[in-house]
């Protein structure tokens, strides 16, 4: 239930941001920026606003949905460390599939989390004299890419270890 939460909360943050980066962004806005943070591709307003909705959108259906029809894919399909000692008995196959689609959603929540700070980034470039991104969204993608490596650690060596029945 947390994890739907937390998921339905990123999704919630998305639209935010979105709404106001509508009201915030000018005319021109920087849509890429290089390895220094310095903006490389401009474009409209209309063509961020655009290409961010889709970026979360998608990313949105295919987390969210692959979480809610986890129950639905067939174990061999289920990619998963141990499949066979998980899928062994009906408990234990309902246990990972609980375990899967919280990951999903939690790692979807991180991800669109990210995406609306991209969209926050950049409709606070757009509007600086010194359109950079800044450190701040440096340092939120390497937190980002620390969590994951650290989810992803935890899952393989604790989360889905073959445990006594």
């Amino acid at each position: 239930m947390t994890a739907r939460l937390t998921f339905a909360a990123s999704v919630l943050s998305l639209a935010v941001a979105l709404v106001c980066a509508a009201f915030l962004l000018p005319a021109e806005v920087p849509l890429h920026f290089d390895g220094s943070g310095d903006p490389d591709r401009w474009g409209s307003r209309t063509e961020a606003l655009v290409t961010m909705g889709l970026v979360g959108g998608l990313l949105a259906l295919v987390l969210g949905g692959s979480a809610a029809l986890v129950d639905r894919m067939p174990p061999g399909v289920l990619n998963v460390p141990h499949r066979d000692w998980w899928t062994a008995t009906p408990e234990r196959e309902r246990r990972m599939r609980t375990m899967m689609r919280t990951d999903l959603l939690v790692i979807g929540a991180a991800t669109l989390l990210l995406v609306a700070l991209a969209v926050v980034a950049t409709t606070v470039a757009a509007r600086s004299d010194d359109p950079a991104l800044g450190p701040h969204f440096v340092v939120a993608f390497a937190g980002y890419l620390l969590f994951l490596t650290g989810w992803t650690v935890w899952s393989l060596r604790t989360r889905y270890r073959r445990t006594a029945p």
